[in-house]
């Protein structure tokens, strides 16, 4: 919601990176499918249970890194952990790699029950009419939601509930300490110092570029928005849309950056740990499993909250209007809220932040550590100060990728 480098490509991958095409295949009951190289994997029949569900998600919402365990069975599938509890009800799961690709897919017909948005995409879903209310009272693990996450734009529209949220992260600043420490410069504690090397004394390095970039126009302008101090949903409408002064000042500040820039990667999430380990980055746009997976390895990195507030991805489940099967759809989204997804997935495997509360106080008894490292029991410190990655407002995205294009080309 968070991630890390995994066998599949993540979600995550796919909001700072931007849409990329992957294959995301529904087959009929009762047919084999492969995905992603894993093992091939029957299909229940129709016949085999009362209720199929449709469910499209991320492919790391299929398949765990690590199996599920409950009551000493293991479950490769998060599906197949359901539909141990639910044997009523059987789960025909595709995934996608984006959601542009997914709502495109929704928009030409393709049938499912319930989906796995993220929040920047809930008002594209029901303006298209994709998604219909949830009722909350059919989900038992509602109540047990950290109260921050009820009412969050993208969850609630117009007082109803659309959107089941589950996981979440944050998009911020990694920087090695150890160059930092080496060459005497000051460590950064904001998104203006991430565009302003020169004041933490980068200038006197024989080679300043040391700074990672995403090349993607979306994210690359609002880091630099931010570090203005501009606020990306003025309006508060859920859509980010920044004025052409503005744009004209976020452009300026890019070009003033651009020769510490190592590298636009777009593959920044996979190139940082190697970059930063070699000492080759000494600061990047980054996420706190990279951080994690890299001071595992001893690299000393430190993941920073800017004083500005992170960006943060918030995703989670919706359930589709043309459902037939309203209950147990619910009963699908109520499961990714539950310790077995939560817990034991989201946090344990891919260190995500989670958003029920009981199965964090669980954690903390558990593995007090991973609590502590990924701030699990303090959504609040990272959603409060926090920008919501949502969509681009209508004429945006024209606007900003001709600001981006003249960065790359100055």
């Amino acid at each position: 919601m968070l991630g890390g480098v995994y066998p599949f490509m993540n979600r995550r991958q796919f909001l700072v990176i931007g849409s990329a095409v992957a294959a995301g295949l529904i087959v009929g009951a009762g047919a084999w499918w492969y995905l992603s190289g894993r093992k091939y994997e029957k299909i229940p029949s129709p016949g085999a249970k009362k209720v199929i569900l449709r469910l499209y998600t991320w492919e790391e919402e299929i398949y765990p890194d690590e199996p599920i365990v409950i009551d000493d069975n293991e479950f490769d599938t998060i599906t197949g952990a359901f539909e141990y509890l639910n044997p009523n009800i059987s789960v025909i799961p595709a995934y996608y790699g984006d959601q542009d690709r997914m709502t495109a897919e929704l928009l030409a017909g393709r049938k499912a029950d319930v989906i796995a948005p993220c929040v920047d995409y809930i008002p594209v879903l029901i303006r298209h009419k994709l998604i219909q209310k949830i009722d909350t009272s059919l989900l038992e693990n509602w109540d047990k939601l950290f109260d921050i996450f009820h009412n969050i734009t993208g969850v609630k529209f117009n007082g109803d509930v659309y959107f089941s949220p589950s996981n979440y992260g944050t998009e911020a600043i990694d920087y090695l300490r150890s160059a930092f420490k080496k060459y005497d410069l000051k460590e950064p504690t904001s998104w203006h110092d991430f565009f302003h090397p020169e004041e933490l004394g980068f200038d006197k390095l024989s080679n300043p570029r040391r700074i990672l970039m995403p090349d993607d126009a979306k994210i690359g302008i609002a880091m630099a928005a931010l570090a203005l101090g501009y606020d990306l949903d003025s309006d508060k409408d859920g859509l980010w849309e920044l004025t052409d002064t503005q744009l004209e000042n976020v452009k300026e500040l890019l070009i003033h950056q651009k020769k510490y820039v190592l590298k636009y990667s777009e593959e920044i999430d996979s190139e940082l740990p190697t970059l930063m380990a070699n000492g080759d980055v000494f600061m990047s746009l980054g996420w706190a499993p990279e951080t994690l997976e890299m001071t595992s390895e001893g690299v000393d990195a430190v993941y920073l909250i800017p004083e500005e507030g992170p960006l943060v991805f918030l995703c989670g489940n919706a359930i589709t209007s043309t459902t037939e099967f309203y209950e147990e759809a619910h009963k699908l989204v109520d499961f990714y809220l539950s310790e077995y997804v939560q817990g034991q997935v989201f946090a344990e495997q891919y260190w995500y932040g989670i958003t029920n509360a009981e199965v964090v106080d669980k954690l903390k008894a558990e593995d007090p550590e991973l609590v502590e490292n990924l701030l699990l029991d303090k959504p609040e410190e990272a959603l409060s100060k926090g920008h919501f990655e949502y969509p681009l407002d209508e004429g945006e995205e024209d606007r900003w990728t001709r600001i981006w294009n003249k960065v790359l080309e100055a």
